[in-house]
């Protein structure tokens, strides 16, 4: 599996805090959330030859009070968090090579192709014309750096030792639409619908704005991302804490992904 950069885009709580609400619309968290029902790992072998979406590595997380705060606990942490990540970025990247390389043909959708590309409509929340691949799903079809993913994740679950990430896999204080914390049945759920809530909510469309604009000139940092969450948390200082904890721990993050040396 070909890896994300950290700062390359592939295809140019700890405690629960109050969350400024936002108008409920396909199941949207007080965060601006989408909750999202579990879907298969993969859909099998593409139309058109096309390869099969990359599969997600599945994993619930172990008591990480065991360790004691510091390195060991925030690499057991990373250990169970960086895989999944890496894969369910590389599931969007499929998806989006697969959206490309029917653009570039410039040729009319088969059937096949037109049933695909409505589902992702569909999933993406987006109205399509029939039979087209819309700039907008492109836009909302990509991948999220992953020392953002974790950063954030970090924030949020207190290095997965909250009651959430504990006992609900929640690593994102996500809410339902009735202000309920949500609860998934393993860290690639919580990963799936954090992502697709990013990619979906009209609270994140300067983040997919902006990391298409990146995109075309070659790297999307995670600090340019990160800038546009003001809507996550009420906190006034949440992007600040997020950029202070990439800082200090981006080069741990990126020791746990997929084509590190060991």
């Amino acid at each position: 599996m070909m890896r994300l950069s950290p700062l390359s885009f592939l295809f140019s709580l700890s405690s629960p805090r109050r969350r400024r609400p936002w108008p409920a619309a396909l199941l949207v968290l007080s965060l601006g959330a989408v909750v999202m029902p579990p879907e298969a790992v993969s859909h099998g072998a593409a139309p058109d030859g096309a390869v099969a979406e990359t599969p997600v590595p599945d994993a619930t997380l172990p008591d990480l009070r065991q360790w004691p705060a510091g390195p060991g606990r925030k690499d057991a942490f990373l250990e169970v968090l960086v895989p999944i990540v890496e894969a369910e970025n590389a599931r969007l990247a499929d998806r989006r090579a697969w959206l490309l390389a029917r653009v570039e043909r410039k040729a009319p959708l088969n059937a096949a192709d037109r049933q695909r590309v409505a589902g992702l409509c569909e999933e993406y929340a987006l109205d399509c014309v029939p039979g087209a691949i819309d700039e907008a799903l492109l836009t909302r079809v990509a991948p999220v750096p992953l020392e953002m993913v974790a950063v954030q994740a970090v924030e949020e679950s207190g290095w997965g030792t909250s009651r959430l990430a504990r006992q609900n896999n929640n690593l994102f204080g996500m809410r339902s639409s009735s202000g309920r914390y949500q609860s998934f049945d393993s860290v690639q759920q919580a990963v799936r619908a954090y992502l697709k809530n990013l990619n979906t909510h009209g609270a994140y469309a300067e983040l997919r704005s902006r990391r298409a604009r990146l995109a075309t000139e070659g790297e999307v940092p995670p600090e340019a991302l990160i800038a546009t969450l003001d809507d996550y948390a009420t906190r006034p200082d949440y992007q600040d804490v997020l950029l202070s904890l990439l800082r200090t721990n981006a080069e741990r993050i990126r020791r746990h992904a997929g084509d590190t040396p060991a």
